[in-house]
């Protein structure tokens, strides 16, 4: 259904009786709903960047806040944000482009293209390090935390060569890994004879228009840059923490660009632009220990997830003072893009699915529990349950999902705000008697509030509702019940 029709639905709910069209146009718009979920970006503050493209073309780009709080710079669509770990999905078309040139192939061992590799090395192939199946240890646990000097991804590679094992063995199990994909720079830069930085500015920025990215060396200038914060309570204030020591790795992180630069890359990967449509698909495909596999996983610098026979295909991003996320429905050419510089307000998970189901003519479910946030906004959390009823009876597709419900519930409880809480877990308690996410969430707040009876009382309805395929779930809630009984 139309989103206008949802609007007029949550319209005629806050006001009690049906507005005219002019009174909807007025009182709550697309826009209006765009504006609540990035509220916390506008004014004086680190600003949020967003783009929906659809069929290749821009539908909506906007931005809020500011890109440099110092020299009050607001931000832009061309604005270039760190993309943190969205970053991986370009490594990863460098490998792409490597391979499509038969300069390699997905079972190029780590010791073929680095001799001196240790022995380890010889288990490890390109499509493991690709699909985070490398088993290479974390660099972050093995750089000195309070060394001056910014770790490089050449030192990555140093760091894993110095080791003489790995986590598990290779093509084992999942870890994601941002050393494989710093190891996967160092590759690009061995197999082509150029710069990781030149690499991607001739391979990939110039062939798909993206002239406003770039990657980031200290010291090079990166025009319309947007600055990393973080909020400092004890000052009340923004802080710009812009680097850390883990801030130059390149492979795993390093690329900076703009909304609108992106847009010109999703529309890339609807073609063959950059390589074959084979080794596009690969790419969005996820991948386990034996290949191929149609169920969730994670496939070449993407997690792919795929819920009622429709593919998304997604990345997150975080480093110090950025926040990004990536999200595409390949099947209804719908892609949304949000990049922040702070990391004040936490992931945007839940921010990007919201967006693309506003701007997909209904053919993708709106969020319920970001609706519920904006009725808790606005009239406070006491009727949520006539609310929920009242969006349920009109003619919208909504995702009612307990686990985001429950979320929910607990952004409220860490921040302590006991009765928004109390009363949005419960709801789900109620309204989702069958499931154990409200059982389990209405446990933490008791637990938390010193109510030792009731906490045990919720988890014993856990593990009494739980499946087997919830058995950590009912694990917890065990040990849970032990400790709170002595």
């Amino acid at each position: 259904m139309k989103l206008t029709h949802f609007i007029v639905g949550f319209l005629i709910f806050i006001s009690g009786s049906a507005p005219s069209q002019e009174l909807i146009a007025k009182k709550e718009t697309k826009q209006d709903l765009i504006d609540f979920v990035f509220r916390n970006y506008m004014g004086e503050k680190p600003g949020a960047s967003f783009v929906v493209v659809k069929e290749g073309k821009i539908v909506d780009c906007q931005s809020f806040g500011y890109a440099d709080l110092e020299n009050k710079i607001p931000a832009t669509c061309e604005t270039n944000y760190r993309l943190a770990s969205v970053t991986k999905q370009f490594t990863a078309m460098g490998i792409m482009i490597l391979i499509d040139r038969g300069k390699l192939k997905y079972d190029t061992k780590l010791t073929e293209v680095f001799p001196k590799f240790p022995a380890y090395g010889k288990e490890i192939t390109i499509k493991h390090l690709l699909t985070h199946r490398s088993g290479l240890l974390d660099y972050g646990k093995l750089y000195p935390k309070d060394s001056e000097e910014p770790l490089l991804d050449q030192e990555v590679l140093n760091l894993m060569m110095a080791q003489d094992s790995l986590l598990f063995p290779a093509n084992t199990q999942f870890k994601y890994s941002n050393s494989g994909y710093a190891v996967l720079a160092m590759i690009i830069e061995r197999v082509s004879g150029k710069s990781f930085k030149k690499f991607m500015e001739d391979e990939i920025f110039s062939k798909t228009g993206m002239t406003n990215s770039t990657v980031y060396v200290k010291g090079d200038p990166i025009k319309n840059r947007a600055y990393g914060y973080t909020f400092n309570d004890s000052l009340n204030q923004y802080e710009n923490i812009d680097q850390s020591i883990f801030s130059s790795v390149k492979g795993d992180g390093g690329v900076y660009s703009s909304v609108s630069d992106y847009a010109k890359w999703d529309k890339s990967l609807y073609g063959e632009t950059l390589v074959n449509k084979d080794l596009l698909a690969d790419a969005f495909t996820s991948w386990d220990e034996n290949g191929k596999t149609d169920g969730n996983g994670y496939g070449f610098g993407w997690f792919v997830d795929v819920e009622n026979g429709k593919k998304y295909v997604r990345h997150s991003g975080s480093t110090s003072g950025f926040i990004t996320n990536s999200f595409r429905i390949p099947s209804e050419k719908l892609t949304v893009a949000i990049f922040t510089n702070t990391v004040q307000f936490g992931g945007l998970w839940r921010t990007a699915p919201f967006l693309a189901s506003l701007y997909s003519d209904g053919e993708l479910p709106i969020p319920m529990d970001i609706m519920i946030e904006k009725e808790i906004t606005n009239n406070g959390s006491g009727d949520i349950k006539t609310y929920y009823d009242t969006l349920m009876a009109r003619d919208t597709n909504y995702k009612v999902d307990t686990e985001d419900l429950t979320r929910l519930g607990f952004s409220y409880l860490r921040n302590d705000n006991k009765e928004d809480a109390l009363n949005v877990l419960t709801f789900v308690k109620t309204e989702f008697p069958q499931n154990f996410d409200g059982y389990i969430g209405l446990a933490h707040y008791y637990k938390k509030y010193g109510d030792k009876e009731k906490a045990i009382e919720h988890f014993k309805k856990v593990i009494e509702v739980a499946t087997s395929d919830d058995q950590r779930h009912i694990d917890f809630s065990k040990q849970q019940i032990k400790e709170l009984s002595q």
